[in-house]
């Protein structure tokens, strides 16, 4: 069965590619942009294979019962929900907490390496909402529909039952964008608050804010676009491009674009308003860091020559510092009387360094490109503290979250007993 739900998820990655090209065109540029870099430099890549149909998408829910919605769907997919991420502790909070539903073997994400980052509103948090407010978003948020008629059904089954062209036709319906007319009021209401909150909450349902290929070479990508004519925002977010390998993640993207939405005015009039909610954002996935690699890049605060001096600068040397996850894999090379250690069979050429691709995404680069495009920052917010309730309002709607580490972790080891 893995093989159809890969096959499957791969076709949704693809669907939705070509949906949202068609409702955005900027981001088909985007796309030939990224498949030009990645033509020129992509010869080699450990990851070459995947990067030509490689996605990861964002949408944004309106409540917790939403997400449990759409946690159900992603794991038709075989796209399970891995690490938490409180953006409202951001420089510029956000009111939304997100997981990332994604594969979480090695050979599912290699068939194909799908992932959508998805946040929900926090429409109880009194730091950003009235009370008032709160309990307007949760009564509209309960009358939204998400799902097109037959969809829950169909996730009911088995998966040997389900017919999959259906599910594929029904879950990119979920995610086009709705052209219904919202009221004007209630979102400039919410606007006041963040362009996140009446991005999620004015409207009926949900649709996809961005969906990001993958790039060998940001740098060269930002500036191509620049050169093409796109306005991208200013900074690449992520580590800075350093002397050593490719680590974590680093994004860009174009600037969120003026598009035209019906409205109703407070009158019932028909009208028209300008919203900038969509763009078109490229990702560069480098090696998986352990926690204390993560913490030599946070403490080098986006410094190039501090990440020179606090990391080692090749695969290898990141792996025996404990920096960085790596599989080990068999040479062909004959295996010496009593060595066993791993990093001794390395030495003697028995077993080579594989890393391992960051899958994941960084709290802090997912909330500046958010922040990026907003049409502006939303009201102040002076405490911008964790809430770990939240976490558990979070794992109980999508009933468990991967912890990305372990997962990482569980590759490594799992590569030593198979060699």
């Amino acid at each position: 069965m893995e093989t159809k739900t890969n096959a499957l998820r791969a076709e949704l990655a693809a669907r939705l590619s070509a949906m949202y090209a068609d409702e955005v065109p900027k981001y088909g540029h985007l796309v030939d942009a990224t498949n030009r870099i990645n033509a020129e430099q992509g010869d080699g890549h450990r990851d070459q294979m995947r990067l030509g149909g490689e996605r990861h998408g964002a949408v944004r829910v309106a409540s917790f019962d939403e997400m449990s919605q759409i946690a159900k769907l992603f794991r038709a997919f075989g796209m399970e929900p891995v690490g938490y991420y409180d953006l409202r502790t951001s420089a510029k909070p956000i009111p939304v907490v997100s997981t990332a539903f994604r594969p979480i073997t090695q050979a599912a994400l290699d068939a194909s390496p799908f992932r959508m980052f998805t946040s929900v509103l926090v429409a109880d948090d009194e730091r950003f909402f009235s009370p008032e407010l709160t309990s307007e978003i949760e009564r509209r948020s309960a009358e939204r529909q998400l799902f097109p008629e037959g969809l829950d059904q169909l996730l009911d089954q088995s998966e040997a039952e389900r017919d999959g062209k259906k599910l594929l036709d029904l879950a990119v319906e979920v995610f086009h964008l709705d052209p219904t007319p919202f009221e004007n009021a209630w979102h400039e209401e919410l606007d006041a608050v963040s362009p996140v909150a009446s991005d999620i909450a004015a409207g009926r349902s949900t649709h996809l804010n961005h969906l990001t290929p993958r790039v060998v070479d940001i740098d060269a990508l930002h500036q191509l676009m620049t050169n093409e004519g796109v306005e991208m925002i200013e900074h690449i977010q992520g580590p800075p491009k350093w002397s050593g390998p490719d680590v974590l993640l680093r994004q860009t993207s174009f600037r969120a674009l003026d598009e035209t939405r019906n409205v109703i005015d407070s009158d019932g009039s028909p009208g028209e308003r300008t919203v900038r909610v969509r763009f078109g954002e490229v990702e560069q996935r480098g090696i998986a860091l352990t926690p204390q690699g993560r913490a030599k890049v946070d403490n080098a605060s986006g410094d190039p020559s501090a990440l020179d001096d606090a990391l080692a600068h090749n695969v290898e040397d990141l792996a025996r510092a404990g920096d960085a996850y790596v599989r080990f894999a068999q040479t062909g090379t004959s295996h010496p009387n009593g060595l066993n250690e791993p990093w001794d069979l390395v030495e003697a050429g028995v077993l080579a360094v594989v890393p391992i691709t960051y899958e994941d995404f960084l709290p802090a680069s997912a909330a500046g490109i958010f922040a990026s495009n907003l049409a502006h920052d939303g009201a102040e917010v002076g405490d911008n503290s964790v809430r770990l309730a939240d976490a558990e309002r979070l794992r109980e709607a999508v009933g468990k979250l991967h912890d990305p580490y372990a997962l990482y972790e569980a590759e490594q080891t799992a590569s030593l007993q198979t060699t």
